[in-house]
């Protein structure tokens, strides 16, 4: 969903993008205002991006309060749904977690006091009486006065500074209303999941969010689909509030699995690369004896300096690239995020994956290469990395004795078997 973006640019050290489709929702706004000639156009996109600009501010008082915890941001993406901040991790101290999620719909309050605070300033007396009379009347369910609605009509429908503003304070409001729904992953769900967990496990806690979250997506799609006529945006919002759920759910589970365990205990020990000067002449042969997606690329010196897929490989050989072009000049700029340390924790290092990327490669304090972390492996890998500790634990606990005793039940018509093993080593 967010590879398809234009970056907007970079801001406080973010970077700040908004996706393909965005285009298209532009252009349904303005060809649904093409009534109201090029003034209603233009105020009716100058709504839309003020939605948005206040949407990026959400975002950004997310960022920022994990910033304060020392978790770094990715970007930033704006979508027709929404905006998404994507952070390096969440906290995991449940308070910490609970300040994130709240400073995103903190920032809405904040706009939306600005601006009424700058409505009771500068508007006049029978502005202020209407508003009065549509708020008290939108609470209490009774109807507006033929004046009032004639004037709330005046401001609200046509383009006016002070309609603009009054737009934005129901957007805002909206925000935080709806954000605050405990549907995980929204913030409302963090908040939940960030209550749940200060008296449970947070793997236990995420479940019972996303769980809840699926409820709460599934009563706003029934809503959405029973309206008259059938409120899509919802109904998409409520299908990627399950999916998001649902998968962050499953990263979490992936997560809780490999805390405490290091890089080297689930890795694939090889010094198996590619020079950063192979041509793709040759580049391909590798791949016949290797059953990886993936290889290292490494310098002159040894170094890795990238990864190189065997996709790419594919793709420059069936676009007919020169084959003279080497593995340096096809290695994967885009996803790749650096190498592991090999005494890393496991769960840090996984976080450099992602769909595009599922090998990464491991190098030791020097940047030598170590071996290669499979990121669809690692947790197989790791299961039986633990149990043989566990089993040389064990064994290491054995009493003489009982080696006599086990000695004693070898049928005696068995050779003895000899203590030296490295001649397996050497039929291998």
């Amino acid at each position: 969903m967010l590879n398809r973006r234009l970056k907007l640019g970079t801001f406080l050290g973010i970077g700040l993008y908004i996706h393909w489709s965005f285009g298209l929702m532009i252009a349904y706004i303005a060809l649904s205002a093409s009534g109201d000639g090029i003034v209603g156009i233009l105020y009716s996109v100058a709504q839309l991006l003020g939605v948005y600009f206040c949407v990026t501010l959400h975002e950004y008082g997310h960022v920022l309060a994990a910033r304060r915890f020392g978790i770094g941001a990715v970007d930033i993406t704006l979508l027709p749904i929404g905006g998404v901040a994507r952070l390096k991790s969440m906290p995991r101290i449940p308070w910490q977690e609970l300040v994130v999620a709240v400073a995103g719909p903190a920032v809405n309050v904040v706009i939306v006091t600005l601006l009424l605070c700058g409505f009771l300033a500068f508007s006049n007396e029978a502005l202020l009486y209407a508003f009065k009379g549509a708020l008290t009347s939108a609470i209490s369910g009774q109807g507006m006065d033929e004046q009032t609605l004639r004037t709330m009509e005046t401001v609200l429908m046509r383009p006016s500074l002070t309609g603009y503003a009054m737009m934005l304070v129901g957007v805002n409001s909206m925000l935080v209303l709806f954000n605050m729904l405990p549907a995980f992953p929204m913030d409302g769900g963090r908040v939940f999941r960030s209550l749940l967990a200060m008296f449970l496990s947070y793997r236990r806690a995420t479940w019972i969010a996303s769980r809840a979250g699926l409820l709460c997506a599934a009563g706003m799609a029934f809503f959405a689909l029973n309206s008259t006529p059938i409120l899509w945006i919802p109904v998409l919002i409520a299908v990627f509030i399950g999916y998001a759920g649902l998968a962050e759910a499953k990263q979490v589970d992936t997560m809780e699995s490999v805390r405490g365990l290091t890089v080297r205990q689930a890795m694939i020990p090889t010094n198996v690369s590619i020079p950063m000067d192979t041509p793709l002449a040759q580049i391909f042969r590798v791949w016949q004896s290797h059953p990886m997606h993936a290889l290292p690329v490494v310098n002159d010196h040894g170094l890795v300096v990238g990864m190189l897929h065997l996709r790419d490989v594919k793709l420059a050989i069936t676009t007919k690239q020169d084959v003279l072009t080497t593995a340096s000049e096809l290695v994967d700029r885009k996803h790749y995020l650096g190498p592991a340390r090999i005494d890393e924790p496991l769960e840090n290092a996984i976080q450099r994956g992602s769909r595009q990327v599922r090998q990464i490669p491991v190098v030791d304090p020097g940047g030598f290469l170590m071996g290669i972390l499979d990121l669809d492996s690692m947790l197989m890998r790791a299961e039986l990395a633990t149990d043989d500790l566990l089993r040389r634990d064990s064994e290491a606990s054995i009493e003489p004795e009982d080696l006599i005793n086990g000695k004693m039940l070898t049928p005696p018509n068995l050779p003895e078997r000899p203590n030296d093993f490295s001649h397996f080593d050497q039929t291998n």
